[in-house]
């Protein structure tokens, strides 16, 4: 049976498929199960799932659906216009909504728009954000600090047409910034990092929107992960921060895929003054199901935001300081950097500010990291292969209890005594 799962799996050349013979084959609540086995899930869904596996109104959404006998129409519906009214309401700032199919849809056209208002095609990404599955930002950088690809196929084009920029390191940034500000385009980041999130970033984040102001470049905030997570609304509402275009997704569709950009009034009136027009079509985008389920969610989100973000603040902030009190307890050299309810394990007790420090620290411990993730599935525990923790508002204090005392026999395994 074992090996007829490794034949079946090899057919599937998504990221972790491949010879992989544990398929989650549901979830509920907290757990995501194989088979008869259930596991603490610490992923959920890439933090798509604010309110947890099966949460009552994804449930009642999908009963709705089938009562009110909505199907996909690849066409303007009501749905979507619905929707963007939900939106409006908490983005003011934006003018109007571009519906994606995904959060990498929603990055692609959010450069598209950039290019066909500024006339320019040089982007600048931040180091140790990810867009996504996307042609244009598939690259790192090197040593050198030289834009890298990350994937077989992208084109020598689209490397020499982005650019990085040290994320919360305003003295270097500038410096970049100042060598090649006539020919961007875009400065493109996730305002609160997934890499690291790190929440002493809002004098870096102001200084990119008073440089691309003053510069007439296009600020995007890539907020596919902190949209509605943070306390119902975003990093830039909690800032107090106003990007020209900003992305959203994952909790927005409240399990369903979904992408979202937001324009501001100025972008909105340059967008309409293309020609050719910006193409924004698809199939699936602004779909009837995915817009009504994430309009359904984001109206009980908000309509019950004093619960839901007390008890997620409450949780997260138990998780996080009894993980740290075990940290002192047993001189780990490790940190935990967290973001509302958002965190991340970092294999070092060194000040880390940005992606491509902490790698630097981490390098000679993937090995053991890798054994400790291994160490926690065993233990019927899903810590995510990309390394961002999510608590949900199913996440019970029973869970996180559970979770840190297999963290603490696992760290204690292999990080214990280390020079």
């Amino acid at each position: 049976m074992k090996n007829k799962k490794k034949i079946l799996n090899n057919h599937v050349l998504n990221e972790g498929y491949k010879n992989n013979p544990e398929l989650f084959d549901n979830a509920n609540g907290s757990r995501i199960i194989i088979g008869n086995k259930d596991y603490l899930d610490l992923s959920f869904a890439a933090g798509s799932l604010l309110l947890g596996h099966q949460s009552k109104i994804f449930i009642q959404s999908l009963k709705e659906i089938i009562k009110k006998k909505l199907s996909i129409m690849a066409a303007p519906n009501k749905q979507a216009q619905n929707f963007s009214k939900i939106l409006k309401n908490l983005f003011p700032h934006f003018k109007n909504f571009i519906f994606c199919s995904t959060g990498s849809e929603a990055v692609m056209k959010s450069i598209r728009i950039s290019k066909a208002v500024t006339k320019k095609n040089l982007i600048m990404s931040v180091t140790g954000s990810w867009h996504g599955s996307n042609d244009r930002t598939l690259f790192t950088v090197d040593k050198n600090f030289k834009s890298t690809p990350i994937s077989s196929g992208l084109t020598k084009y689209d490397q020499s047409q982005i650019k990085f920029l040290p994320y919360n390191d305003i003295a270097i940034s500038k410096k970049i910034l100042d060598k090649s500000k006539k020919k961007i385009s875009c400065i493109l980041i996730e305002p609160i990092q997934a890499s690291l999130p790190n929440s002493e970033v809002r004098k870096y984040l102001i200084f990119l929107k008073n440089y691309a102001q003053k510069n007439k470049i296009i600020l995007i905030f890539d907020e596919m992960i902190t949209g509605l997570r943070t306390n119902g609304g975003s990093v830039q509402t909690f800032f107090k921060i106003k990007p020209d275009i900003s992305t959203f997704g994952k909790c927005f569709g409240g399990g369903m895929p979904i992408g979202i950009i937001g324009v501001s009034k100025k972008i909105d009136a340059l967008i309409n003054k293309q020609q050719p027009k910006v193409f924004f079509g698809g199939t699936f985008s602004g779909n009837s199901i995915s817009t009504y389920v994430g309009k359904k969610t984001v109206e009980y989100i908000i309509k019950n935001k004093k619960k839901i973000f007390k008890n997620l603040n409450l949780k997260s902030k138990f998780f996080s300081e009894n993980l740290n009190k075990l940290i002192t307890k047993n001189h780990l050299k490790i940190s935990i950097y967290k973001f509302h309810s958002m965190f991340r394990i970092v294999f070092t007790d060194k000040i880390v500010k940005n992606r491509i420090q902490r790698d630097f620290f981490e390098s000679k411990k993937n090995k053991k990291i890798n054994q400790f993730k291994k160490f926690l599935f065993k233990n019927k525990i899903y810590y995510p292969s990309n390394g961002i923790i999510f608590i949900s508002y199913q996440t019970s204090y029973e869970d996180i209890k559970k979770i840190l005392k297999f963290f603490e026999i696992g760290l204690i395994k292999y990080f214990k005594n280390e020079k």
